[in-house]
């Protein structure tokens, strides 16, 4: 989930498959920022920006956004700007990253989540809601089917819903879909709770195919160097 104002004019459309490389290789670069990134717990949120901002930068991607690090009261924000915090290994925190290259760009969100009965709680429905949401991204459904599942799964487990499942993403960062998926399209799929101490978001990148649709972040953890 990109940060900041949403440009809501530029529709997301079917890539190339020159397109689509691109899309995988902001995704292998936001991947080895996610793994390679020093321990966050101890430092400022502004501090794990910056440094994620110069990882990407120094392997050679441009942002598509400026990064969210969100820990403790902050992750129950939407959308926060890293600041002075101190992030804790005991709150949960939010990591929401996306590069650019050769045009196309990424946008993926991990969490760290406490050892806390009622953030593991969140991050297990936040997963299955995900799950469901994107066995039903396939070519025939709407974006706007796929977010009325969301908000029924949502409800259901008695949490408010403060945003859509997700959005296009290709030359920008937040593109919107029109009509019916179609194969070659890429979307997000991110559902998120937030509350006053604290929320949580996963968030994740689909390849709309003829078929069943492909997770391109799948493989990325948060799994920051001590």
């Amino acid at each position: 989930m990109a940060s900041g104002k949403k440009r809501r004019d530029h529709l997301t459309k079917a890539k190339t498959a020159q397109e689509i490389r691109n899309v995988k290789r902001a995704v292998g670069i936001t991947d080895r920022v996610f793994r390679e990134m020093a321990s966050p717990f101890g430092r400022s949120e502004r501090d794990v920006a910056r440094e994620i901002v110069m990882r990407g930068r120094g392997l050679g991607a441009s942002l598509s956004f400026r990064p969210i690090v969100a820990s403790g009261m902050n992750s129950g924000y939407v959308h926060h700007r890293p600041g002075r915090k101190i992030v804790r290994e005991d709150e949960p925190v939010i990591f929401d990253i996306g590069f650019k290259v050769g045009g196309q760009c990424s946008d993926v969100t991990r969490m760290h989540i406490p050892q806390k009965k009622k953030f593991k709680r969140f991050y297990r429905d936040m997963m299955a809601i995900q799950k469901r949401c994107i066995a039903a991204a396939r070519p025939g459904k709407s974006l706007k089917e796929i977010n009325e599942l969301h908000k029924k799964l949502m409800r259901s487990k008695g949490y408010r819903v403060r945003h859509s499942i997700g959005h296009g993403v290709g030359s920008r960062v937040h593109e919107r879909v029109k009509g019916l998926l179609k194969p070659g399209e890429v979307i997000t799929i991110e559902p998120g709770v937030y509350e006053r101490k604290g929320g949580c978001r996963v968030e994740d990148m689909v390849l709309i195919t003829r078929s069943k649709p492909k997770v391109l972040t799948k493989k990325i953890i948060f799994s920051p160097v001590p």
